[in-house]
């Protein structure tokens, strides 16, 4: 694959002035630790897997970007709110709450190594942190509107991608291609366009007379007087646990054993080249003093699937490819008008909300004649509403959410997180979703991809020694009181996960995973070993093997092997990944492709792959060659400016 990458920028920044070749040396160091934690958040977001495989992670990278923001423009921690903290990703409900409980109780912090006396905050947490985040003065910003049209960043990205090999027959040609900019300035602004065509579809060609297959377009502001957020063109919504909205980017079941919260703001950009998951309109955020409303409006042409119905739409089709001429042939074939709600009220001590939402079709969705499709609910209107809290008390975080449907059908959530000791922190969270509970774009903490026909309990511990070591550990029990696809009665089952991590000094890490899934349709063992160390102050070595077992299938085994090295403006990375496992299984790994990228490389069959990646200053050079039974070859080429 060739993949090419324009990224022209220029921003004003904050913070202290740097000699200039000290300035490149900590940008080195900063690059590497950020790549080195967006793989290892993407390796937890995607062991949510409710299957016999991995979860495939969304095309939404808005928190990757956001990310990337922080890192040029540091988070202030003396003014940030809970919702800036969580948007950064790496902290959890509860640590979220004592930090601020620290901070109202004792005052600004002096120092960003202060945070080893919150509780719940160990050295690996405050080193993860450090290139995001700063303690500066207790005083909220206050920027004009020059501020926020000339002190942000301007970002243009164009990637490409190309195959050697022969990927099937489709109209279009076989690259991939996608182009953003965006102009970014911290959280308070951001405007771009982004357009993307997947391989296989056209380019000004065919069916894509217009260009690109995907065009999108957002305009937000945060933080005008009373206005706490405006969003304009394509945008994301998140209400709650997600029983009845959320889209963006949230942990399942993982090692980061005490990620059950959804937390977040409401409206948020959309700057990404997924074309399903986010709408496309205008949303406003309010305040006045403890209450906060948020209103949105939008409307989408999706792709669908034509029901037996005449008129009809049998089901919503969310992957986006119109690579032939059958997948032309959904695209637009439906309206969505969508309207919501938000009401929240909040004190020092937690919050309460009221949410709604409702969909309108053109043509009346329809289900299926499946036994386990009985329940899936039809029609032109769809209608949710809920009321989410969030309260504290002492160590005590109390969360959840309760829902109900158009058709009167229920769904609850309610979870606790408790901090025992300054190094042991515990989680517990009951879930029990309807038979015939619908929603559109629910993605809560459950066994089930979408709420409904559930019910479970989950339970999690986090251990931590001073900082070298670390354990967690969940065990989950649920039951689907209704039938499910491949499942021709009700079922139940359970998985456990523990994880232990050793850090004997700040270049070296060891972490070893056993996890044990017996569900109805998969019984699974898996172990997972894996460490990285610095060998010098510029050669990283990185090292992972993977084991897993079913009852109906081989043991599988992967190992792969990666070394890293920087040369001055150099760095080469080199990677070696040998796999054998069933042809109806497979393993996966993250961090193969460039930073920013979901992707995950699956591995199935027999065979090995080689990666060698090169980098000067921002160019990259990208190669990756795959042996099964026969020889895959790809390259890949990134370049930034």
């Amino acid at each position: 694959m060739l993949l090419l990458v324009c990224n022209w920028t220029y921003a004003q920044e904050e913070g202290p002035m740097q000699h200039p070749g000290q300035q490149e040396h900590a940008q080195l160091e900063e690059q590497a630790l950020l790549e080195e934690q967006e793989q290892t958040l993407l390796e937890q977001q995607a062991q949510t897997g409710n299957g016999n495989e991995e979860q495939s992670l969304p095309e939404n990278d808005e928190q990757t970007q956001q990310r990337e923001s922080y890192a040029r423009r540091k988070l202030n921690l003396n003014t940030a709110d809970a919702a800036a903290l969580e948007s950064l990703g790496l902290l959890h409900a509860l640590q979220i709450e004592q930090f601020l409980l620290y901070r109202r109780s004792l005052g600004p912090l002096i120092s960003i190594y202060e945070l080893q006396a919150v509780p719940g905050f160990n050295l690996p947490l405050i080193r993860t942190l450090l290139p995001y985040v700063w303690a500066g003065n207790g005083l909220e910003p206050c920027y004009t509107w020059k501020d926020y049209v000339l002190r942000g960043k301007h970002t243009l990205l164009l990637r490409y991608t190309y195959p050697f090999q022969s990927a099937g027959k489709y109209n279009g040609s076989p690259d991939k291609m996608m182009l953003r900019y965006r102009y970014q300035f911290s959280r308070y602004a951001s405007w771009g366009l982004v357009m993307e065509k997947d391989a296989g579809e056209g380019l000004f060609a065919g069916k894509q007379k217009s260009g690109f297959d995907h065009y999108g377009i957002h305009l937000f502001f945060r933080n005008i007087g009373r206005i706490k957020a405006l969003a304009l063109g394509d945008y994301t919504v998140n209400m709650g646990q997600g029983l009845i909205q959320w889209h963006g980017l949230a942990f399942g079941k993982s090692s980061a054993v005490m990620h059950t919260k959804r937390e977040g703001d409401v409206l948020r950009p959309y700057a990404s080249a997924g074309e399903f998951f986010f709408y496309r309109g205008a949303g406003i955020t309010c305040q006045t003093g403890p209450f906060t409303f948020t209103a949105f409006i939008s409307g989408r042409k999706l792709d669908a699937r034509a029901g037996e119905v005449p008129g009809s739409a049998g089901t919503l089709v969310s992957t986006g490819y119109h690579r032939t001429d059958a997948e032309s042939a959904l695209k637009g074939n439906i309206t969505q008008s969508s309207v919501g709600a938000v009401l929240k009220w909040s004190a020092e001590k937690g919050h309460i909300a009221w949410n709604m939402i409702g969909h309108q079709f053109s043509k009346p969705l329809s289900k299926g004649d499946k036994a386990y499709q009985l329940f899936a609910a039809t029609g032109n209107h769809w209608l949710n509403t809920s009321i989410d809290h969030a309260f504290n008390w002492r160590n005590l975080h109390f969360f959840g959410e309760a829902a109900i449907s158009k058709q009167g059908k229920t769904a609850i959530l309610q979870g606790a997180m408790i901090t025992l000791a300054h190094n042991v922190d515990m989680g517990i969270l009951y879930r029990k979703e309807g038979i015939a509970y619908e929603t559109l774009y629910g993605n809560t903490f459950s066994e089930n991809p979408t709420p409904g026909n559930e019910s479970g309990l989950y339970t999690a511990i986090s251990l931590r020694w001073g900082a070298k070591w670390e354990l967690s550990a969940y065990a989950d029990v649920f039951r689907f009181p209704w039938l499910k696809y491949r499942i021709n009665n009700p079922s139940e089952g359970y998985d456990v996960l523990m994880s232990i991590t050793w850090r004997p000094d700040k270049t070296t890490e060891l972490n070893a995973q056993f996890r044990h899934d017996d569900k109805p349709f998969m019984q699974r063992q898996q172990l997972r070993a894996q460490w990285s160390m610095k060998i010098t102050g510029e050669v990283i070595w990185r090292s992972k093997v993977q084991v897993s077992k079913t009852k109906t299938s081989p043991t599988s085994f992967l190992a792969h092997h990666q070394c890293q090295a920087r040369w001055k403006h150099w760095r080469f990375t080199a990677g070696y990944t040998w796999f054998d496992t069933a042809e109806t299984e497979g393993l996966y790994l993250t961090g193969q492709q460039f930073p920013g990228d979901n992707s995950l490389s699956r591995f199935s069959g027999k065979g090995f792959s080689t990666r060698l990646a090169i980098q000067f200053h921002k160019i990259w050079c990208h190669w990756v060659r795959a042996v099964t039974k026969e020889v895959n070859t790809a390259v890949m080429l990134q370049y930034q400016l």
